[in-house]
């Protein structure tokens, strides 16, 4: 049965690999992306894509969902957290599944991120803002009973791209041409995601409903530590590299986000909310999750049998991915925080 699809953030780096994805497959009729500038260049090249129209309209605005919903089977939604802040990520994910019921949707997926609170015991040196909105969302979700005569819902969890090893998390290159990965980081690992690899993940939950509603999918490349991550770029580029541990205050320093360290997540929503946190305390908190992912295995922990099971073709280690994209440790863009 053909099925039309809304893609909430389409045009951002999570929901353009996502759109391709699902306009190469003849099972959809239609993908609608929701973006609040169709003169975008993501918005612009998603046109030109097989059986995707562009609506223009705000994620967060109540007339604009109810009419983008109009008509349609499957939704896919990934808020963007820099954007909003916690509290309105929060009460726009549980406002939009809400209105996904009120138009009939059959099946939703939430875009989450690991839901470690109640595993670190609501620790505040661990509270990332984006990870925190998001996983509050999956859990109000999760409270709810799956009824096919209702909107089923499913969770996919992402976490750091691996494209952001080409902006956020470049290397820089020393004097002597050595390609040096700095980050707070420690022992620590971080569960790498392949942008590519999510639409086929997408794909796989709306296909399979019956074994994926109610479930959370994980996604991950490989828990990567940033010794191996030089000794890969190594082993790929022929190009000497080393991983050097540095403090948060460094990597703000030296990084780039040092020019917005200050400014908080969700500014355009008010800037003077006491609630919300700022570049610096989110990221803090994110650099100390990975370094204790070093010590506990169980916060973000994946299951990689069961995403060979589901996608045998993903992307499975960091040297694969270096050679598939032909990476040389050069800047691109990647993500987009407003």
């Amino acid at each position: 049965m053909s099925q039309s699809v809304l893609v909430i953030g389409g045009s951002g780096a999570q929901g353009m690999p996502v759109v391709k994805e699902l306009s190469r497959q003849s099972q959809y009729s239609e993908i609608r992306v929701l973006t609040r500038d169709s003169t975008s260049e993501n918005s612009q090249n998603l046109a030109t894509l097989p059986k995707v129209s562009l609506y223009i309209g705000q994620p967060d605005n109540e007339d604009d969902l109810k009419r983008a919903f109009t008509g349609i089977d499957l939704v896919h939604v990934n808020l963007n957290s820099f954007a909003l802040g916690i509290k309105n990520e929060l009460y726009w994910g549980i406002r939009i599944y809400e209105i996904a019921v009120q138009s009939g949707v059959k099946h939703l997926i939430w875009s989450s991120l690991d839901r470690y609170m109640v595993d670190t015991n609501f620790n505040d040196e661990l509270r990332a803002g984006h990870y925190y909105g998001k996983a509050y969302v999956e859990q109000w979700l999760s409270a709810i009973p799956q009824r096919k005569e209702s909107t089923r819902w499913s969770i996919m969890t992402t976490g750091p791209y691996i494209q952001m090893l080409s902006e956020l998390l470049r290397p820089r290159i020393s004097d002597d041409g050595t390609y040096i990965f700095e980050a707070p980081l420690g022992n620590g690992l971080v569960p790498f995601v392949h942008l590519d690899d999510l639409g086929h993940y997408v794909h796989w939950i709306f296909s399979n409903p019956d074994e994926s509603a109610g479930m959370n999918v994980k996604v991950a490349i490989e828990h990567v530590s940033y010794e191996y991550l030089a000794a890969t770029f190594t082993k790929v580029t022929g190009n000497a590299a080393v991983y050097r541990d540095v403090t948060i205050d460094e990597w703000f320093t030296a990084g780039p986000l040092s020019d917005v360290a200050d400014v908080k997540l969700g500014a355009d929503k008010g800037q003077g909310d006491p609630t919300l946190l700022s570049y610096r305390q989110n990221f803090t908190a994110w650099w100390k999750l990975y370094q204790r992912a070093g010590e506990d295995r169980n916060i973000l922990k994946r299951d990689y049998d069961f995403l060979d099971r589901i996608f045998p073709g993903r992307v499975r280690t960091v040297e694969e991915w270096m050679r598939k994209v032909g990476y040389t440790g050069a800047a691109s863009s990647v993500l987009k925080t407003r």
